[in-house]
Formats: structure tokens, C-alpha cells, sequence
């Protein structure tokens, strides 16, 4: 009877290595997806980093560049009349926008998105914290909100004709100078509110 039960025995303990090393070999495989994972959350958050302050500079040079334009067209437009705004643009030789000093066109900051999207093509984003993809997500949505009134304000100066007002123009540079300037401004706070949302402790460690 005791060959039997050291037999038992033997298998038992055979069994216990062979599932031992499976779950060894298991627990170690979970350790490095977790590391793998994990290095590619800060290796995603740090190009949205990157990209959020570089579409942070690029609105801060769009803001100056609009309030520029602002200052040199009142004093462009001080000695137009009611009557003479209200003549039609072209041809007209009272006021033609190329001649506001500084002018380069609507000029919209370059609004880049490509680290957000791939975080999101990736699906490495669903590992970020909830309130910060919140976060992220809100200040993305701002930006292409941003993209596409200014892209309005362009194809109105881009669909100026012969039944265009001079009132029609100046319309449409006050509110590159004025709605789109508030716009870039609110949007410039979103933007440095998510990079200290990014880097607070329970986000990441870019501290």
C-alpha cells in the first residue's frame, strides 16, 4: 500500500512544479505587458505633452499677430466715412485690406492633433485616467473648434467679389481681430489647464 501512495505522491508533486511554473511563466508574461503598457502611457502622454505646448506657442504667436492687425487697421479705418464703408470693394480705392500694415492673411495658428489620434488609434489612451482623457479630450475638441471658425473667417476673405461690401471686409478682419482673438485666448487657458491636469501626481510622474 505504500507504493501506491509514494506513487501519489510523486505525481502530486510533479503536478505541483509543472502548474507552479505555469503560473510563474504567466505572472512574469503579466509583468511585462503591465511594464510594456506602461511605458507606452508615458511614452503617448509625452508626445501629447510636446504637441500641446507647441499648439500653445503657436496660438500665443497667432494672438500677437491678430492684436498687430487690430491696432493697424483703426488707425486704417479712422478716416473712412459711413458712406464710404458701404461702397463696394472692389475697385474701391478707399480701403484695401493688403494695405493694413503687418497683413498676412487670417493667419490661424497650426493646430496639430497627431499624438492625441494616435493615443486614440492605439487604444493606449483607455489607460489613462479618466479625468485626464476627459481633459485631453476637451481641449482637442476646442482646438478643432478653433481650426474651424478660422477656416470660416478664411473662406469669407477667400469669397470676396464684385457684390462685396468694404463693410463686408472689415466685418470679417474685426472678427479675426476681436471673436477669434477671444477664441485663441480661452483656448490658450485650456490648454496650459490640461498640461497641469497632466502633470498632476495621479496622472503621471511629470512632476
Amino acid at each position: 500500500m505504500k507504493k501506491p501512495t509514494k506513487n501519489i505522491f510523486k505525481y502530486f508533486l510533479e503536478f505541483m512544479i509543472v502548474a507552479f511554473g505555469v503560473f510563474l511563466g504567466i505572472y512574469v508574461s503579466n509583468l511585462q505587458n503591465e511594464k510594456k503598457m506602461e511605458s507606452e502611457r508615458e511614452k503617448s502622454i509625452t508626445y501629447i505633452i510636446k504637441e500641446l505646448e507647441n499648439n500653445k506657442k503657436n496660438v500665443e504667436k497667432s494672438i500677437e499677430y491678430h492684436q498687430l492687425i487690430k491696432s493697424n487697421l483703426d488707425s486704417l479705418v479712422s478716416n473712412l466715412t459711413e458712406k464710404d464703408v458701404f461702397e463696394n470693394y472692389i475697385g474701391n480705392k478707399k480701403f484695401r485690406h493688403n494695405q493694413i500694415k503687418g497683413w498676412n492673411g487670417v493667419k490661424l495658428a497650426d493646430i496639430e492633433n497627431t499624438a492625441f489620434e494616435g493615443a486614440k488609434i492605439s487604444g493606449i489612451i483607455k489607460e489613462y485616467d479618466i479625468e485626464l482623457i476627459q481633459c485631453i479630450s476637451k481641449t482637442y475638441n476646442r482646438q478643432e473648434k478653433y481650426s474651424e471658425f478660422g477656416n470660416l473667417l478664411f473662406d469669407r476673405m477667400s469669397s470676396i467679389n464684385s457684390s462685396t461690401k468694404i463693410v463686408d471686409v472689415l466685418g470679417t478682419i474685426q472678427l479675426m481681430t476681436t471673436d477669434l482673438v477671444l477664441f485663441e485666448k480661452q483656448l490658450l487657458e485650456e490648454i496650459e489647464s490640461t498640461q497641469n491636469e497632466i502633470k498632476t501626481p495621479h496622472n503621471n510622474m511629470y512632476n
